[in-house]
């Protein structure tokens, strides 16, 4: 919980009293409240127990600062964010409350995990709100379940709305056909209706239509199965035993309507049957199960017309229970880069291909199947397995969606990825098959070449790892387990030092040297990796320091900026400070930035490394040539090194690829950039780099990484 100091702040504190009451009446309803001074475009946080909130106002030095990352960090629900953004806007705040307005707010959905939350921020203008003194507070608070009941009510008013244009269907059971068909006859001038000849049939179809069917009217004496047998079976299943069933009888004793009700039955009609009766009693069955009817349609989510998350994990749980002897696979797909195509073409271009994508996935295909979207960008299905035939499937979509701009004129090309579970084990939990789909895919989501992984042992290792990694990764920062290695660059041509990146180690006491390929990957998905970037940044700098009170000629350092960085980073608040702490000049930390963290936000992107490089630092881009290669960095981004992958040397030398290779580094230093070449280790390769123009290398050829005191000594040898 972020609280103001206890110290005294009559000088300091909120503008009037009555805002200072508020407060102590709404601690407890709300899980964050900021106040704002909108003339000064100061904030200072009152109360906040939500941990990314806490990391997001300690990052940001104002009020604009912060509302732009509140919306630029994935804390908001995509199709929300735009909306979200506007409404926070300080110029919207103060022309809005300026004309009067004594209340604002908006209600949002906030990404936490995966999921959302339906949240609402109200800003609250003090009593004396004026030109000079613009002060409010801003409430957020959780309102979930106040928003799901505001929808039952809509949903309710949509049922009564089809109720009126009669698309509501009987599902009539009946062995007579003359009855049958007298009554679908009837009932056809108000309602649709399916035949089925007993109870046995009527089941079959109801496994899979259940949600179609607004009303059973059935008979009693059946052969095959009667309906007794019937409701004994249909009560069964959580999702059938929501539909009224109305019995049909012509032995009208207490006896056989006690036992009837007992069943599961909702009414009787008797035979021979009273029209008007008949339709009365329809139309209350119907009336009183109308809210179970209004959950079905809460249970759907309204882009996609998909079942939402938690709707779908349950239909499969009832999917598997009903064929406990049968293979099924568990299959989660994700549109790659979602909010980029959103950012390009628009929302509603997005919106679209989610509706595409759920339509291409018409779980009509398969018999026994169920499908719903798990997330913003992440859709799910169980379906029957098939050895190998469903990947086969799988590749024909995928490919169709490459050339989608054919096969859907107008919108945006985009690529699915699919991780899937085969076989499922039936005795775990449905979410934790989700779970293991979801695994699969999570390991090839920033892998461009492919499109399908498998969940295996290997997966599940993985995920026991990445579990102890994230149980160890705060401790790790306080008890300094991570350790920063220097890894030495030299001019290709005279061989001079000039320079070295700073890489991260850690070292656990139990599980000893931990790769970070294990551990930055988990930390970039769960933005763990800000803290480590800043950790290494300032260990480089008190190094340098150190190195210099040595009296050692010491050499620039390359420090890494990573994609969470970008959402938070500013260098006058992180960079600035350290350089001023230890002494240092910008021209002493090289900053290095991935294509990959161009590519999830070119424009935020640009405009910070313009930042830094107008204020002096040399601009590294890494891994270049790694598949998210963009000419257009060179046209929009100031930089002043490109660094070449190890791929491009370590690949079998042939023509064409030494063409490849001359033609990057022309094409660079025509640019007039310099150019970098990571992973070489052999003389054959430095002096291959050399023939092309390449100014840098970097590899085992000259060294390995190295431990801080070995890199001293390195430094003094090559002084």
């Amino acid at each position: 919980m972020i609280e103001w100091e206890g110290n005294d702040m009559s000088a300091d504190k909120l503008h009037n009293k009555d805002i200072d009451d508020v407060l102590r009446l709404v601690r407890n309803v709300y899980h964050t409240i900021i106040y704002i001074n909108l003339t000064d475009n100061s904030f200072r946080c009152i109360q906040s127990n939500q941990l990314d909130i806490q990391r997001l106002l300690a990052n940001s030095e104002n009020y604009e600062r912060m509302a732009a990352r509140a919306a630029e960090a994935g804390m908001v629900y995509a199709e929300d964010a735009q909306e979200f953004a506007s409404f926070l806007e300080r110029s919207q705040l103060r022309s809005q409350l300026a004309g009067g307005k004594e209340y604002l707010s908006i209600t949002y959905r906030r990404s936490k995990g995966g999921r959302y939350r339906w949240e609402m921020i109200e800003i609250i203008p003090s009593r004396d709100y004026k030109a000079d003194r613009q002060v409010v507070l801003l409430c957020a608070r959780d309102i979930d379940e106040e928003h799901q009941r505001e929808l039952d009510k809509e949903a309710k008013l949509s049922v009564k709305e089809r109720q009126l244009v009669g698309d509501k269907t009987v599902l009539v059971v009946d062995d007579s056909d003359l009855q049958r068909t007298t009554l679908c006859y009837f009932l056809e001038q108000h309602y649709k209706t399916v035949e089925k000849e007993n109870g046995f049939e009527a089941l079959e179809y109801l496994k899979n239509h259940s949600t179609d069917i607004s009303v059973i009217l059935m008979d009693l004496n059946m052969p095959v199965m009667n309906g007794y047998e019937f409701l004994r079976e249909f009560q069964k299943d959580e999702i059938m035993r929501m539909i009224p069933v109305l019995v049909l009888t012509s032995d009208n004793t207490p006896e056989e309507e006690a036992g009837c009700l007992k069943a599961g039955a909702t009414d009787f009609v008797a035979k021979p049957f009273n029209p008007d009766v008949l339709l009365s009693r329809l139309q209350r069955a119907i009336a009183l199960h109308e809210k179970t009817v209004m959950l079905n349609v809460l249970r759907m989510d309204n882009l996609t017309n998909c079942y939402t998350r938690d709707y779908f994990l349950h239909l499969a749980e009832q999917l598997l229970a009903r064929y406990p002897e049968e293979d099924f696979d568990m299959v989660c797909t994700h549109v790659v880069n979602l909010p980029n195509i959103n950012e390009q073409y628009g929302a509603k271009q997005g919106e679209a291909i989610l509706r595409y994508v759920a339509q291409n996935h018409d779980q009509d295909q398969w018999e026994r199947s169920v499908y719903g979207r798990l997330d913003d960008a992440t859709f799910v299905q169980l379906l029957p397995h098939s050895a190998g035939s469903y990947q086969k499937l799988l590749q024909q979509q995928s490919d169709e969606l490459h050339e989608y701009k054919t096969v859907k004129e107008g919108l945006p090309p985009f690529v699915q990825k699919y991780g899937i579970y085969e076989s499922v084990d039936h005795s775990i939990p449905v979410s934790v098959m989700c779970d293991r789909a979801m695994m699969a895919l999570q390991k090839i989501l920033h892998k461009y070449n492919q499109l399908i992984n498998l969940y295996d042992d290997n997966i599940r290792l993985y995920a026991l790892k990445t579990q102890r990694i994230l149980e160890n990764m705060e401790e790790a920062i306080n008890q300094r387990q991570f350790q920063v290695w220097y890894q030495p660059k030299h001019n290709i041509f005279d061989g001079r030092l000039i320079g070295a990146e700073a890489l991260v180690r850690w070292i656990h006491p139990r599980y000893g040297f931990m790769s970070p390929g294990e551990f930055i990957p988990i930390f970039e998905d769960n933005g763990f990796v800000a803290h480590v970037d800043r950790y290494v940044w300032e260990e480089a700098c008190a190094a340098i320091k150190r190195w210099r009170d040595m009296g050692l000629k010491t050499v620039p350092v390359s420090v890494n900026i990573s994609r969470k960085d970008f959402i938070y980073f500013h260098d006058e608040e992180m960079l600035k400070p350290l350089l001023a702490k230890y002494g240092l000049e910008p021209a002493d930390l090289h900053i290095e930035v991935t294509e990959s963290a161009y590519m999830d936000n070119p424009d935020m992107v640009i405009r910070k490394v313009n930042e830094m490089h107008r204020d002096g630092f040399v601009v590294e881009l890494d891994d270049f040539g790694t598949g998210y290669s963009s000419l257009s960095m060179f046209g929009h981004m100031d930089i002043d090194v490109v660094k070449l992958d190890m791929s491009f040397i370590r690949q079998e030398q042939n023509e064409q690829s030494d063409k490849m290779m001359r033609y990057i580094i022309d094409m660079c230093k025509n640019m007039g950039l310099s150019v970098l070449s990571e992973g070489v280790e052999t003389e054959e390769q430095r002096q291959r780099l050399m023939k092309m123009g390449c100014d840098y290398v970097q590899g085992y050829y000259y060294s390995k990484p190295l431990p801080e005191a070995d890199f001293v000594d390195y430094l003094r040898k090559h002084s």
